[in-house]
């Protein structure tokens, strides 16, 4: 899905309030790219904005990080192939690391803790995604793209109903904006930002609220 971005100000990292309403004054503990990231993330963010501003915006999957199979997954296992599509299951348990290769050292959650030698992080899976392609460059979402994205929808009213669990993408039909999905409900969506040492920022809704 192609989000427009007019400007180097329609790119830029907001704070949100908890009725999704803009707010001034970001806390300097959330950096963007990550003070303490790989080498080479400064670099990659800023030829990100630089690309996205001369070709005027960037590109997003429809239905959130998927894998090619309807069984849901129940815990952290070896890396699969990431897909976006409807009807598939969402790649939950999937530990952030800030590194783009195998991050096993870097897991700061505790629902990280099954994580086999064979995992790759969220960052590894969203840069290999399109690694087949010459000319697509791909990445895990940075927060300045997902406010570029809430900018475009304007929708600040979006609710999902609550869930005991995640359900297959593009499921819930409540939960879609500008032909957008499983933003406001299913899994939250972990992005290049970090909140100081403690891990990534999410975004969006998840199952349970």
């Amino acid at each position: 899905m192609w989000i427009p971005v007019p400007d180097e100000g329609t790119l830029t990292r907001t704070e949100f309030d908890s009725k999704g309403q803009p707010t001034t004054g970001l806390d300097t503990v959330y950096t963007e790219p990550y003070i303490n990231g790989y080498p080479g993330e400064d670099a990659e963010y800023n030829t990100m904005k630089t690309q996205v501003l001369k070709y005027g915006g960037f590109f997003i999957g429809r239905f959130e990080a998927g894998i090619n199979s309807t069984t849901l997954r129940t815990g952290t296992t070896a890396a699969q192939p990431v897909v976006s599509k409807r009807g598939v299951a969402p790649y939950n348990y999937v530990p952030w690391g800030k590194s783009v290769d195998d991050i096993n050292s870097d897991v700061t959650s505790s629902d990280d803790s099954a994580i086999t030698t064979a995992t790759k992080g969220a960052v590894y899976l969203a840069k290999n995604m399109y690694n087949h392609s010459d000319s697509v460059t791909s990445t895990l979402c940075y927060s300045c793209q997902w406010d570029a994205m809430c900018r475009y929808i304007g929708d600040s009213n979006r609710t999902a109903p609550g869930k005991s669990g995640p359900e297959l993408t593009g499921n819930v039909n409540t939960d879609v904006s500008k032909n957008i999905y499983d933003l406001a409900g299913n899994c939250f969506e972990r992005t290049m930002e970090a909140s100081g040492n403690r891990g990534p920022v999410v975004r969006g809704g998840c199952f349970l609220r």
